[in-house]
């Protein structure tokens, strides 16, 4: 098992976090969210938390909102 982001298409909110295998024949976010496999930050434990917005292209864990280059950005 492995942590997993669940993230609202729409905006790309962290909606909720999970444990799962990423085994989608067995079950799969619903409608409109996605799942992203949560990285691990020996400073914070795992990255991202629920209201962050994930940016794909983006490195590291942000402090504020306006830390656009960031891949988790506290809203």
């Amino acid at each position: 098992m492995a942590t997993y982001h669940i993230i609202k298409t729409s905006d790309n909110i962290v909606e909720n976090t999970i444990d799962w295998d990423g085994d989608t024949s067995v079950w799969s976010p619903p409608s409109g969210y996605y799942a992203v496999q949560a990285g691990i930050c020996t400073e914070y434990g795992v990255q991202g938390i629920i209201g962050d917005k994930y940016n794909s292209s983006g490195v590291g864990i942000g402090s504020t909102s306006t830390d656009t280059d960031c891949m988790w950005i506290p809203q």
